[in-house]
């Protein structure tokens, strides 16, 4: 084998010495090839080759086949080792509200979109958190589809938001915001208004910390809760720049979350809760923290074009994904694509799962709202025998995915079809 080596270079060589201009013409259309290609990857193909690449990525999170999700039962919801629920508005906007149960301690985050919303909101945790106690609040951001129920209505002077009506173990709040505390008549804010139901928490024994304080461990604070005494099912918050920098948008300063379940055999299933993040909070998230595959993934910013960008999903290759908003309800007098949930959105989307679920939509007809999928619900270890091993879904209108639905196939495309 090295003779036949030696042999081929002396003949290149000698080649090289008859016939110079020959060779170098070889090398110089060599590199003029190489030129031309790399050219056309980068300025023309680089999206669609990394996409397909993206598309051929095995889920690094389980065994490379991906999560089947079984039928659920809401009546074993409640017994459930681990259940997330993404409750659906009772009122025509977009807003987030999500509980996370292990056992018996509660999580929630966020509880908008309305300070009306809050009753119902409350209808909905007293059907799980029967104990009166919620352990975590955390409150991603100060934009009013997130904070409204933490203040809730106000009746002869009190009020009636979550702040204000449950005894609260820990509040893991926003570090930055750019809202005012007066308007310009001189009253309270919303934002204000918030600032005073966290301090009556706080009163009542609350422990109050920032996203930045979790993350470097400060004044009691910790990066990583466990939500079950055999620690098996962590809360851990997440590094976002945005924690202690400015940004032009108010959405980037969202408390980010992943909570991580540990499975026999050593496997894991992963959660990811961004807020409203955008794409330059979502490349810093992918550059300061090791994310891993996640089975489930809260849409950020109710499916706007804006975020879930590449960069995240690249990083996360979603499975299941779950979308907070009213869909097809132009709320903010946007293009029609860039309603919620964006075509941007879906077409990034597209790429990594068809597993897309949304709580509610416009209803055209009423100018009101009505269900899509309705209240969302995954949850994990109920059942009997091997059903206890496996994540399921319910919802509490129908479990039909994002691209079949009637609206979907009236107002947006999927996969670029």
């Amino acid at each position: 084998m090295a003779r036949n080596a030696r042999r081929a270079a002396r003949a290149a060589e000698r080649a090289a010495k008859k016939h110079p201009k020959l060779v170098l013409g070889v090398i110089l259309f060599l590199v003029i090839v190489i030129a031309v290609c790399a050219c056309l990857y980068f300025f023309v193909f680089k999206e669609e080759v990394d996409n397909f690449l993206a598309g051929l990525k095995k889920p690094s999170g389980t065994d490379g086949t991906g999560t089947e999700i079984a039928a659920g039962d809401l009546a074993e919801i409640s017994s459930a080792d681990l259940s997330i629920h993404f409750i659906a508005p009772a009122v025509k906007a977009s807003g987030d509200s999500a509980l996370i149960k292990v056992g018996d301690t509660e999580v929630l985050i966020d509880a908008g979109p309305t300070q009306g919303n809050v009753t119902e909101i409350k209808e909905y945790l007293d059907e799980y958190c029967t104990d009166g106690v919620l352990e975590y609040v955390i409150v991603t951001h100060a934009d009013t589809d997130h904070i409204a129920g933490m203040v809730g209505t106000s009746s002869g002077g009190s009020y009636n938001g979550i702040l204000y009506s449950y005894d609260i173990g820990t509040v893991i709040t926003f570090d930055k915001t750019d809202k005012k505390l007066e308007t310009a008549a001189g009253n309270p804010t919303l934002y204000a208004r918030y600032l005073t139901a966290l301090e009556y928490a706080e009163e009542q024994g609350a422990d109050v910390y920032t996203g930045l304080q979790c993350w470097n461990g400060e004044d009691g604070a910790q990066r990583t809760y466990y939500l079950d005494e055999a620690q098996t099912v962590s809360m851990n918050i997440l590094y976002n720049y945005f924690y202690e920098h400015d940004s032009s948008d108010e959405n980037n300063y969202s408390v980010c979350m992943l909570l991580t379940q540990e499975l026999e055999g050593g496997k894991e299933n992963n959660y990811l809760f961004t807020g409203d993040l955008e794409e330059k909070g979502e490349e810093y998230l992918v550059e300061y923290n090791e994310l891993p595959h996640v089975v489930l993934y809260k849409a950020g910013h109710h499916g706007s074009k804006t975020s879930s960008n590449d960069v995240l999903l690249k990083a996360i290759t979603p499975e299941y994904v779950a979308v907070c908003c009213c869909a097809g309800y132009n709320e903010y007098g946007a293009a029609e694509e860039n309603v919620f949930p964006t075509q941007a959105f879906i077409d990034r989307i597209s790429g990594y799962t068809e597993k897309v679920y949304v709580t509610i939509m416009w209803d055209e007809e009423t100018d009101g709202y009505k269900q899509m999928n309705g209240d969302i619900v995954f949850y994990y270890g109920a059942g009997e025998g091997e059903a206890q091993k496996s994540l399921k879904l319910w919802c509490s209108n129908n479990t039909t995915i994002l691209k079949d639905t009637e609206w979907f196939q009236k107002n947006r495309t999927w996969g670029g079809d």
